[in-house]
């Protein structure tokens, strides 16, 4: 490749798998990403402050021919997501057919958050059912305002992305370790990927590699790409003159390649934009469409903490150990305590806990409900009101 765009790329483990790809971003390490000989000639992508007056509804015209608009995120980055909802809201107003597709949630999941947009079940129940925070891990609090939008205007919410369980033994094993009914729950057609994105993957598992399988490593990045693609297709032709958003990290998206190729393949036309957060892409032609400025990392508050450290095992979730300073210690509760309920909701997992959790603040009392196990003697149930700090 004739030339280089120096990323930064920052590696996020979610279940076990690397995402670097999902995350380009800035971060810890930084290394040369190779470009399509055709940028040189690209245009250089329009970059708009969200934040200014106007702007949004400007961007949002700007679009009103483009059925599919895609914006590129660093999972972790508030401000990311913050400008996601800037442009919603703009678009929303000009297309209230609107869908939002995200890659946050998986697939099999999807009538969870259908029940919780129709008001079916609770919030915390949506992320307990659907295991967001075994799935994904990221703070919610960051994601929230997006979901809360599309339940306020009673908007398609699609879960794009493919199973942890699917995704992860392509990743290990490639596609050719799939069973007959493991392949009929992916796209039939997955074409290969372009040269210019094997060349990026390739730089992506140099740095971090995944096995011993670079192959295996492109057949999992396809299988992300090309099931969300999918997804999305299938929305807007079950929908005819629909609109989407997609939601996912910029590396599905960088120049036009991942969803966005594979998604007007599958429409047979190229009507999407393909927009990213952060300006440090604005050298380069044809790597977006639109840059969104990004602001700094924002922080969210600090959240209400039981101040314990949890592990797991066939009998549930324990306490480990306590920082100094618990709350939950202060308490009376015990390393090795079984947690059972929370604000007398049952918990089974650390991703139960997380879910209840997610949205406690410091002051707040939280009901626990402990199984605390003795060698000898029998078992015992215990209940503590715990102030969070």
């Amino acid at each position: 490749m004739p030339g280089a765009v120096a990323m930064k790329i920052r590696t996020a483990c979610f279940a076990g798998v690397l995402l670097a790809w999902c995350a380009v971003a800035q971060g810890s390490e930084q290394f040369d990403l190779p470009v399509p000989e055709s940028a040189a000639q690209g245009v250089p992508p329009r970059v708009y402050d969200l934040t200014e007056p106007g702007k949004g509804d400007e961007l949002a015209e700007a679009l009103l021919d483009r059925r599919a608009v895609f914006i590129g995120e660093i999972h972790d980055r508030l401000d990311h997501h913050r400008n996601q909802l800037r442009l919603i809201e703009a678009l929303y107003r000009r297309h209230p057919d609107l869908a939002i597709g995200v890659e946050y949630f998986q697939q099999p999941f999807q009538r969870h958050l259908d029940d919780y947009l129709a008001g079916r079940i609770s919030e915390k129940q949506m992320l307990v059912r659907t295991e967001y925070y075994k799935r994904w891990n990221l703070d919610y609090r960051m994601l929230r305002p997006i979901v809360e939008f599309a339940r306020a205007k009673h908007l398609p919410l699609l879960a794009l992305n493919i199973s942890d369980e699917l995704h992860n033994k392509v990743f290990r094993e490639g596609m050719g370790s799939l069973t007959t009914q493991e392949r009929q729950q992916l796209p039939a057609d997955i074409p290969p990927a372009s040269a210019s994105y094997r060349a990026r993957l390739q730089a992506i598992f140099d740095t971090h590699p995944q096995g011993d399988n670079f192959q295996y490593f492109v057949e999992g990045q396809l299988l992300w790409d090309e099931s969300m693609a999918e997804r999305a297709a299938r929305h807007l032709q079950e929908h005819p003159g629909t609109h989407i958003v997609v939601l996912a990290g910029s590396g599905h998206m960088l120049y036009g390649d991942g969803i966005p190729r594979r998604l007007n393949r599958r429409l047979g036309a190229e009507d999407g934009a393909v927009l990213l957060n952060g300006d440090e892409f604005g050298d380069y032609g044809g790597i977006a469409d639109y840059l969104l400025v990004a602001h700094g990392r924002e922080s969210l508050p600090e959240q209400g903490r039981l101040g314990i450290t949890m592990d797991g095992d066939e009998r549930g979730v324990y306490i480990r150990q306590f920082p100094a300073g618990s709350a939950a210690q202060d308490a009376g509760m015990e390393t090795g305590d079984y947690l059972m309920a929370l604000d007398r909701t049952p918990v089974a997992t650390s991703a139960d806990v997380r879910s209840m959790m997610f949205d406690k603040q410091p002051g707040e009392s939280v009901h626990v409900r402990v199984r605390r196990e003795h060698l000898f003697g029998a078992d015992e149930e215990l209940e503590f009101e715990v102030r969070l700090r």
